[in-house]
C-alpha cells in the first residue's frame, strides 16, 4: 500500500517565485506553474501522481512551517508570512499529522502518534 499526500490552497501565480518556479519544475506540459494548486510548493497533480496509491488531498495546508526555519523569510518570504500569521497549517501540524498518519498507524500496528 502506498499513500499520495496533497496540500490545496496555494495558486502558483498568487505565491511568488518559490511557488510559481516550483510548480514550474514539475508541469509536464511546459507551463509557467501559475495556473496550478497544489501545498506552495509541489502542485496537486504532482503529488497524486504515484500510480495505483491511494489518494489523500488536504485543503488549505502548506508543504512547510516556512517562518519557523532559519532562511525560510528569504527563499519563501509569502509562504511564511501565511505561516506566521496562522492561516494555514502545515503537513506536520497538530490535527493535520493525524489525518495522513493514521495510513501509516493502519500499516504498521507497532506505530504510534505522539
Amino acid at each position: 500500500r502506498a499513500l499520495s499526500v496533497a496540500g490545496t490552497g496555494f495558486k502558483g501565480g498568487e505565491w511568488g517565485s518559490l511557488t510559481q518556479g516550483a510548480y514550474a519544475f514539475c508541469c509536464p506540459d511546459g507551463s509557467d506553474g501559475t495556473l496550478y494548486d497544489g501545498d506552495g510548493v509541489t502542485p496537486i497533480f504532482s503529488s497524486l501522481a504515484m500510480p495505483g496509491s491511494e489518494q489523500l488531498v488536504l485543503e488549505d495546508v502548506s508543504h512547510f512551517c516556512w517562518s519557523d526555519v532559519f532562511g525560510g523569510n528569504f527563499f519563501a518570504p509569502e509562504l511564511a508570512d501565511d505561516y506566521k500569521s496562522g492561516r494555514r497549517p502545515w503537513y506536520g501540524s497538530d490535527g493535520i499529522v493525524e489525518q495522513w498518519a493514521n495510513f501509516v498507524m493502519e500499516a504498521v500496528p507497532q506505530c504510534q502518534v505522539r
